[in-house]
């Protein structure tokens, strides 16, 4: 099975020099190609101008902390994955996240194996998606769904989804009327399959995204999870 790191722009987010360079090297060891920005205005800058296919973002740095990054990148290109990193691992910061956007959420302290576990999740999930290119669109009345592009449409106005959230509403789109769980949908979507919370951040982004479509929407089955009815 190929690397799903190898050859892949990694750019790491991360103020605390001996923690960069430990995740550099282990980035690297899988043939990542990666760059350090030590502070929250230098990752904004690396991310416009580098492109990278991940970004590992340190939620508490200096001159701008790695919620305003992780907002300036969903308000200018959704499709960029990004994983949180913050040694504060309380449910508001972690909630907060979800909400802005992030795909996952690592707490420190952590050990480097992971990281790169998680990243190979998400770039693999990611890499999935592009390989169903012969999946025609998915259409319920007003939505409409291209999986080819990776991009969806609320009566024909482009949805700006996260990648989280684009996967979220595929599962569910494939399968209308049916009730998918939360655990069911961490499966399929996010690499920390243990943080219901998580789900319902971005479900509740997704709901709002897609409000604007009359004949769709996302119903929550208390204590079980959610479903995409179509009227």
């Amino acid at each position: 099975m190929k690397n799903p790191l190898e050859g892949r722009k990694i750019l790491i987010a991360e103020d605390e020099p001996d923690l960069a360079d430990v995740l550099r090297a282990y980035m690297a060891k899988e043939g990542a190609i990666v760059r350090v920005a030590p502070d929250g205005r230098i990752a904004s800058e690396e991310a416009h101008r580098w492109r990278p296919d991940l970004i590992l973002l340190d939620i508490r740095m200096p001159n701008k902390d790695g919620l305003s990054v992780l907002v300036s990148e969903r308000e200018s290109d959704a499709g960029t994955p990004i994983i949180l990193i913050s040694a504060l691992g309380d449910d508001i910061d972690r909630l907060a996240g979800f909400r802005l956007g992030a795909d996952d959420y690592i707490v420190k302290p952590f050990n480097p194996l992971e990281v790169v576990a998680r990243a190979a999740a998400v770039l693999r999930r990611q890499e999935g998606a592009k390989q169903l290119a012969s999946t025609p669109p998915i259409v319920h009345g007003g939505l409409r769904i291209e999986v080819e592009s990776r991009r969806a449409f609320a009566n024909d106005k482009l949805i700006n989804l996260t990648p989280t959230e684009f996967r979220l509403l595929t599962t569910m789109a494939r399968r209308p009327g049916r009730m998918f769980t939360r655990a069911e949908l961490g499966d399929a979507v996010l690499s920390e399959v243990a943080a219901d919370r998580g789900v319902d951040a971005h479900i509740s982004r997704l709901r709002a995204k897609i409000a604007i479509v009359d004949s769709v929407r996302i119903v929550a089955i208390r204590g079980e999870g959610y479903r995409l009815d179509i009227e």
